[in-house]
């Protein structure tokens, strides 16, 4: 059976300040002289990468072998989608999702081993293997990192709507701080099968990736590859005490804190007095009430060799508690 050498790169243009349509380029311009054919498609607005992805996938007579998630997680977020939701109706002729981190946060990529050079992306994906991975749901909506509710989800919205030459880690710093000068904890229900928590939460966050929001490690021991969430609650906590739990939240210190439990579950369900925002992947995916579970194997990425050994061994570490 011959063996689909055609490409398509799905790009955000204008993410990580212009350097999604140069790594595209390079990306493109490295695997053509592999022998690889390349489309470079540029979206232009929210919601094209997810229209083009789904587009390409459907075309019977030239669809490409990969699709190529070219951005930051909101553009993998949106190819995700379109390949997650078509695996069942196309099966095995479903393209494998690739990655080429350009993004402001790359969390998803970094959680599956790609790197960010562009000449070592192209080695992933003439050189790699397909590997199965989990995505969460919000409802009917998937993402591929991490879906957050609480004081969270206020900075994620502070940081997509402020005007300030910031990025990554140092963006969701200034939100937070902006943010907490404000901020009162919110009265949520969980409910899954591990019970209930019933009670004010300063976050809850919902982990298919250890990292979200430019590498701050929330759930040190999740993976996409367990078929389960790491669910990480913080209790309700004064202005003060919550400075200092930001600062080891972003050393990857807050594990062993007695206000932050770490739960793994495979679907539950949030409800609020109030309508609450939930976010995922740095973009809006929902309101309250929703119901949130992991999709396992949901799609099939190209990674690295050998990265399948590595996040076993990962996931086969106890989970912080």
């Amino acid at each position: 059976m011959s063996v689909n050498r055609a490409i398509a790169i799905v790009v955000n243009p204008t993410s990580g300040r212009g350097r999604g349509f140069r790594t595209a380029n390079a990306v493109a311009a490295s695997l053509r002289d592999r022998g690889f054919q390349v489309a470079v498609k540029c979206t232009r607005s929210s919601g094209d990468a997810e229209h083009i992805a789904r587009e390409v996938s459907l075309d019977e007579h030239r669809r490409p072998g990969c699709v190529v998630a070219c951005g930051g997680d909101g553009t993998t977020q949106e190819v995700a989608n379109a390949l997650a939701s078509l695996k069942p109706s196309l099966g095995e002729a479903c393209p494998v999702m690739g990655l080429a981190p350009a993004g402001r946060c790359n969390d998803f990529a970094r959680a599956v081993s790609v790197p960010t050079d562009p000449a070592a992306i192209a080695d992933v994906l003439a050189g790699g293997e397909p590997c199965p991975v989990d995505l969460g749901r919000v409802n009917d909506r998937y993402f591929c990192t991490v879906a957050t509710i609480g004081v969270d989800a206020e900075v994620s919205s502070f940081v997509d709507s402020m005007r300030v030459p910031l990025s990554g880690t140092a963006a969701y710093l200034y939100g937070a701080l902006r943010v907490l000068s404000r901020y009162r904890p919110r009265s949520l229900r969980i409910a899954g099968d591990f019970g209930v928590i019933d009670e004010p939460l300063f976050l809850a966050s919902s982990a298919n990736t250890s990292s979200y929001g430019g590498a701050i490690e929330i759930a040190p021991n999740a993976v996409p590859t367990d078929g389960q969430l790491d669910l990480c609650v913080i209790e309700s906590v004064s202005r003060l005490r919550a400075l200092t739990l930001l600062s080891a939240v972003l050393a990857g210190r807050h594990c062993s804190l007695p206000e932050v439990r770490f739960i793994q579950a495979k679907r539950f369900t949030i409800e609020s007095s109030d309508s609450l925002e939930l976010w995922a992947d740095g973009e809006r995916a929902g309101r309250t009430p929703v119901t949130i579970e992991a999709v396992p194997d949901a799609v099939r990425v190209m990674v690295p060799r050998g990265f399948r050994s590595a996040t076993a061994m990962k996931g086969d570490r106890p989970a912080a508690s």
